[in-house]
This record gives C-alpha cells, sequence and structure tokens, in this order.
C-alpha cells in the first residue's frame, strides 16, 4: 500500500531507518530543524511528499473542534450536528496522508 523509495538508488525507505545530518545552510528563521532526514541507503536527504501534506487538511476541523472544546469547553461540531461527519474527515485525512506519504529529494542541503 505505502511504497517509499529513496529518489536516488530506488531502495524502499520508512521513516523509521531515515538517519539524520546537519544542514550545510543556515537555516531560516521559520525552520525549527538544523539537521534533515537522510535515505539509510545512500545518505541522500529526503522528505516527505507535498501531497501527503495537503490531506492533512481534511483533519483540521476535528483538531480546531477538540482545541476549541479543550479551551473554552465549546463543542464546535456537537452544536453544528456535524460531529460524525468532521471525525469522518479526521480518519480520511490521516489515510490520505499515509498512503500517499512518498519521499522527494532535498536540494540545496
Amino acid at each position: 500500500m505505502l511504497k517509499k523509495i529513496c529518489p536516488w538508488c530506488g531502495e524502499k525507505t520508512t521513516l523509521n531507518q531515515l538517519g539524520r545530518r546537519p544542514v550545510k545552510k543556515k537555516p531560516q528563521w521559520y525552520e525549527f530543524s538544523r539537521s534533515v532526514r537522510v535515505c539509510p541507503y545512500c545518505a541522500g536527504a529526503v522528505k516527505p511528499g507535498g501531497k501527503s501534506m495537503w490531506f492533512m487538511v481534511l483533519a483540521l476541523p476535528a483538531f480546531m473542534s477538540f482545541m476549541i472544546d479543550s479551551f473554552t469547553g465549546f463543542n464546535v461540531l456537537k452544536e453544528l450536528d456535524a460531529e460524525t461527519a468532521g471525525w469522518v474527515l479526521f480518519l480520511l485525512g490521516c489515510i490520505g496522508a499515509y498512503y500517499f506519504g512518498i519521499f522527494e529529494k532535498v536540494e540545496n542541503v
């Protein structure tokens, strides 16, 4: 179902196998990490593909409802009678992010 292949060597890679190495260029102010993930086979820098990240937008309604409920005690999805739809979107977002999670080469590292 999920095929994560190194862009250089073509070997199957999982998130647990990825190593880390320091970034050569100075990180921007909005970047939290000073290291990048590298393929265990070829030591090339990789990152998760952008397509999988867009599926996490589907999880946003349920996540925001949970956060609002945590801080204010007001459940937005329950008040709109959309609690089931919100959790279905959350599940679809997580499944889509997992299914489309492939690696891409990181340039200029």
